[in-house]
């Protein structure tokens, strides 16, 4: 076995895909919530994909889907949906991918007023997310994109980083079951460092691989989640 890790670790370094500045590259989240290596000379033509509003029926196809083309993505999941699909959450994470918090219920935490509500909404999801993956989550991601001052407080008192999306299929639209809608929907703003919004809708599970395909073949690169700092 020993000996298998080692055959397999030089194939990697010595195929041509290969890159020791892409190893050590780390990123941050700028203003505009894209993603900016860390070194100013790396590659910046990359692209964080982001999925919303699991776990769901479609979330082992999407993951085989994504290991496939070597893509790292976050998971921003819902405790609220686990009931249903119980082993969802751990299949993401034991495949490799981080699970992100969400809220329990998909809150709109800038219409709510009851502080403790929005507490228990936050905390309970990353109790849920600690309880199946063995790691407290790393991100965070506010509902519809909105947020309060006192959400930022309490994300950063839990160490966790806020992230919202610069890009998106906008695949909450109905529309988007229509491939041609769904892929211009991310090609209209399409630019190095997005971090790209889709979500574990059938259709967007459906488009997965195309849309990675598409993505490759424009020269993006699929940037690992592990490597963001604060």
């Amino acid at each position: 076995m020993r000996k298998y890790f080692i055959s397999i670790l030089i194939i990697t370094l010595l195929s041509p895909a290969f890159s020791y500045a892409e190893l050590k590259t780390e990123y941050h989240i700028n203003k505009n919530f894209d993603i900016i290596p860390n070194d100013k000379n790396a590659n910046k033509k990359v692209i964080l994909i982001t999925i919303d509003d699991g776990p769901s029926k479609y979330s082992k196809d999407m993951v085989n889907t994504l290991l496939r083309h070597n893509a790292k993505a976050i998971f921003f999941i819902n405790g609220i949906h686990n009931k249903n699909y119980p082993n969802n959450i751990t299949f993401e994470a034991n495949s490799g991918f981080i699970i992100g918090n969400h809220t329990w219920d998909h809150l709109n935490l800038k219409k709510e007023k009851n502080i403790e509500k929005i507490k228990k909404e936050i905390v309970n999801n990353t109790n849920l997310i600690s309880k199946l993956t063995g790691s407290d989550p790393i991100f965070f991601r506010p509902p519809y994109g909105v947020n309060t001052q006192y959400v930022k407080d309490l994300i950063k008192k839990n160490n966790m980083i806020s992230m919202n999306w610069s890009g998106s299929a906008k695949d909450w639209g109905k529309n988007t079951k229509n491939e041609k809608i769904f892929m211009n929907n991310v090609l209209t703003n399409l630019h190095p460092g997005e971090i790209l919004l889709i979500h574990e809708h059938e259709w967007t599970a459906k488009y997965l691989d195309k849309l990675l395909t598409m993505l490759e073949n424009k020269g993006y690169e699929f940037v690992d989640p592990h490597k963001i700092t604060n």
